[in-house]
């Protein structure tokens, strides 16, 4: 459940305040500045999105009997219980990013799905080949960049970089990808859309089995945003005071999970999507 973490950037906040200003556009290009002529002001413009905290948690109840039968294996494996489920839940929504709306992905604020093959250019209904692994990346490739106002959007010129599938597709995703050579109608030839080991990403997440996804590199352009407060993973807190709590009334030690994040889409830029029928 950690197939998310090449396709993300992450970030650490310091506060629950509503997430803004993470995705700061592009300065076209620099402009002349004449021999003693005054410098211009350059036009910058943000990107409107924003991302809203969830909190997650519970707890789990240790009885004093359970110490006393000597059931203490079962405390040393709750902790990574824990730890996954706050993974799984992680997976979860950046998962809802490919899967939500039926597959179109979030609204964004300006009001269109995340993928949507009119206005973000970004929506396919191909199904997964050497093909049409080609289109995505040069979807992605010819999206204009964020720009202020009266500026030419120069293109975000970076081509895909991971191949989302589900289980059932992972094999065809990997024979794309990963081959050196490639073999096609009795041609023998090097493999031009070779990628890296990696590059697949299964997505348990995904139900439609013949549905895939492109993602450029989040390094060079982050489009999915995992937002942390307290860390990656969750806090773990035990309430072990023999006066106060569930232990004083009812001989329970309870382990807390509490977990702060939010994921959201900051630019669709570098996302493509097809839905196959």
């Amino acid at each position: 459940y950690r197939w998310w973490e090449p396709l993300v950037q992450v970030e650490h906040f310091n506060s629950l305040q509503e997430i803004t200003g993470v995705l700061v556009g592009e300065v076209t290009v620099l402009p002349e500045v004449v021999e003693g002529a005054p410098y211009t002001e350059l036009p910058v413009k943000d990107s409107a999105e924003t991302g809203a905290w969830s909190k997650y948690g519970g707890y789990i109840g240790l009885t004093l009997e359970m110490f006393e039968r000597d059931e203490t294996h079962k405390l040393r494996q709750y902790p990574r219980k824990l730890a996954s489920a706050a993974l799984r839940r992680i997976s979860a929504l950046v998962g809802q990013v490919f899967t939500a709306n039926s597959g179109v992905g979030p609204v964004m604020a300006d009001t269109y799905n995340v993928f949507d093959a009119v206005h973000h250019a970004n929506l396919g209904t191909t199904a997964l080949s050497s093909t049409s692994w080609e289109a995505a990346g040069k979807s992605i490739y010819n999206q204009p960049m964020v720009v202020g106002s009266g500026g030419t959007a120069p293109r975000l010129a970076l081509d895909a970089r991971y191949l989302v599938v589900p289980r059932d597709l992972r094999l065809a995703g990997m024979n794309i990808l990963y081959p050196s050579f490639a073999h096609e109608s009795s041609i023998f030839s090097e493999n031009m859309q070779k990628g890296q080991m990696g590059d697949v990403i299964t997505c348990p997440e995904f139900t439609d089995l013949s549905d895939w996804a492109a993602v450029a590199d989040p390094r060079l352009a982050p489009g999915i945003i995992v937002a942390e407060r307290f860390g990656l993973l969750p806090e773990i807190f035990i309430g072990d005071g023999e006066t106060s709590g569930a232990l004083f009334t009812n001989d329970e030690l309870r382990m807390k999970v509490r977990h702060l994040v939010s994921v959201f889409v900051a630019d669709h830029r570098p996302l493509y999507k097809a839905n196959v029928a």
